[in-house]
């Protein structure tokens, strides 16, 4: 009996102690939990030179935040949603491992092995995420892959390029951050996002594709066939959550042209702007150079008025973008489509929209790859593709 009361007594003792902790401290428990800053600042990261560089996240609403780096200091508060943001003034490119610290009233968070050079997006669809270990010779370009300074960042955090990191790297992006980081001498950051089969329309903000009337009008205006093809797929899926993929049976197809069928899937419920959302709303402002964007493919098939429409689109995109990230007209290099024999009438439209495309908007430029042998839908050789990014880079002003 005695031990029984000894127990209880100690745990009563202990619920104590937790009530006192609770009540005593709970500022101090709660802001620890909450100091955050957006999930693209990490080790190993590079930021912009030569331009004013944000740093933002989340802390307790009416807390003091304090950004420490390379003899800087900021200081701002939160806001009653708990945002804040500071901007450091413009520094040069330096190869030093430096720390960066972000502190609130009761946490400190750190950034080792920072540098400041110049960051590039990479973005598109599977010939920008074609991975390097697929690539020519891929092998002995990754044996050779011990590059510090070079760092690599495709979501999971910030790494230095080395042979453990840069196989499943974009390969465009690899050779192209190579060229410019051995011809400059300076740091270089890349932040690769990008997905096979995926339109310009789900890369572009969905509020800001209605100024496309080609797309406004796709918006307004879906074909019944599109809106009852999206309802028997939506019945699909339900009944895959019901009762398993077995009994749902096969996903219905399509029964009209493959155009159509094409445009219903680009334009289908949730969608547009879904990758734009997911990938680069968090990080837009993050300091960067410029963007690299090798992308087409999916739109080429969705028929003659599609394929046309691109211009238009894919120069709304680099405007939103630009507007989105408020540094002014950076840089935007497109990859052209490269020579395809099935590639058909909307490929050839592609082509050319794109070069069209890159007039209409200041400070952007494309290259032409149609001189490489035709490879399929995914040419494996993808150095000339980096590389002339690289060297088309140095033609276009600093934002």
């Amino acid at each position: 009996m005695q031990d029984v009361l000894m127990t209880w007594k100690s745990y009563f003792a202990l619920l104590v102690c937790i009530l006192l902790g609770t009540t005593l401290f709970p500022p101090m428990i709660f802001a620890d939990r909450a100091l955050s800053v957006a999930s693209v600042f990490g080790d190993n990261m590079v930021l912009q030179r030569g331009i004013s560089v944000p740093v933002w996240g989340t802390s307790e609403p009416g807390s003091a935040v304090v950004v420490s780096f390379a003899g800087q200091k900021r200081k701002t508060k939160t806001n009653k949603e708990g945002r804040w943001r500071v901007v450091l003034g413009k520094m040069k490119a330096s190869a030093k491992l430096r720390k960066m610290v972000v502190a609130s009233e009761s946490l400190e968070l750190s950034f080792d092995d920072v540098l400041v050079g110049e960051v590039w997006l990479c973005s598109g669809q599977s010939n920008m995420k074609f991975r390097l270990a697929n690539c020519s010779d891929a092998q002995s370009v990754i044996n050779e892959a011990n590059h510090p300074n070079l760092r690599l960042n495709r979501g999971k955090g910030w790494t230095a390029a080395s042979p453990e990191s840069v196989p499943e790297f974009s390969g465009v992006a690899y050779f192209f951050g190579r060229k410019l980081h051995a011809d400059t001498n300076i740091p270089v950051g890349l932040i690769a996002r990008a997905l096979g089969g995926t339109p310009v329309e789900w890369w572009t903000p969905k509020s800001k594709l209605s100024r496309v009337e080609y797309a406004k009008n796709a918006m307004m205006n879906p074909s019944k066939e599109w809106i009852q093809y999206e309802k028997s797929v939506a019945s699909w899926k339900s009944k895959i959550e019901l009762g398993g993929r077995k009994k749902a049976g096969k996903k219905p197809q399509w029964s009209g042209s493959a155009e159509e069928g094409v445009l219903a899937s680009i334009y289908a419920p949730g969608k547009l702007g879904s990758l734009y959302t997911q990938h680069f709303e968090a990080m837009a402002g993050y300091g960067i150079r410029g963007a690299l964007w090798y992308q087409g493919e999916r739109n080429s098939k969705a028929g003659v008025n599609a394929s046309k429409a691109y211009r238009e689109l894919l120069a709304n995109m680099i405007t939103s973008w630009r507007e989105e990230w408020g540094q002014g007209d950076f840089p935007f290099l497109a990859v052209q489509l490269p020579r395809f024999s099935g590639g058909g009438e909307g490929w050839a439209l592609v082509q050319e929209a794109q070069a069209a495309a890159v007039s209409d908007v200041p400070n952007a430029a494309y290259i032409d790859i149609r001189d490489q042998p035709d490879d399929g839908l995914h040419p494996k050789n993808k150095k000339p593709v980096g590389e002339r990014l690289a060297k088309l880079a140095y033609s276009l002003k600093s934002n």
